[in-house]
């Protein structure tokens, strides 16, 4: 429902695959992936280590940070553009949406379809009338 409130105002909605980019364990600005940033308790992240860029930030913004960059195509690290993830996006050609519109007219729509099978295909019944 909120893609497609986004959707109707003429916003952009972008789906990220977090299994993929791991926001939380990738250092926003080297893009390096540090296994031991994925317990929970670690609340602070520090790009340390042999490779570590010395960056340091909290782990939500951090992960944040990481979404944004991939969305802008600027995080660095191996694989983290668009075009390497799965991302869908609302204009996206190979994301096709069947249907648009309120419960209501998804209801109607539904009803529509049902009764069409039922009365062998016809889109609207025929009415005959004595005369």
């Amino acid at each position: 429902m909120i893609a497609y409130k986004i959707e109707a105002k003429g916003g952009l909605v972008l789906t990220l695959d977090t299994k993929r980019i791991k926001p939380s364990q990738r250092c926003p600005n080297c893009g390096i992936v540090h296994k031991e940033w994925a317990e929970l308790s670690n609340r602070y992240h520090v790009c340390d280590g042999k490779k570590g860029c010395g960056f340091e930030i909290e782990r939500d913004k951090g992960s944040c940070l990481v979404m944004y960059n991939v969305a802008c195509n600027k995080q660095k690290g191996l694989g983290t553009s668009l075009s390497s993830v799965d991302v869908f996006s609302s204009t996206s050609a190979t994301k096709k949406r069947k249907h648009t519109g309120s419960m209501k007219q998804l209801g109607q729509m539904k009803r529509q379809k049902s009764q069409r099978k039922a009365d062998g295909g016809l889109e609207t019944p025929t009415v005959y009338t004595a005369g």
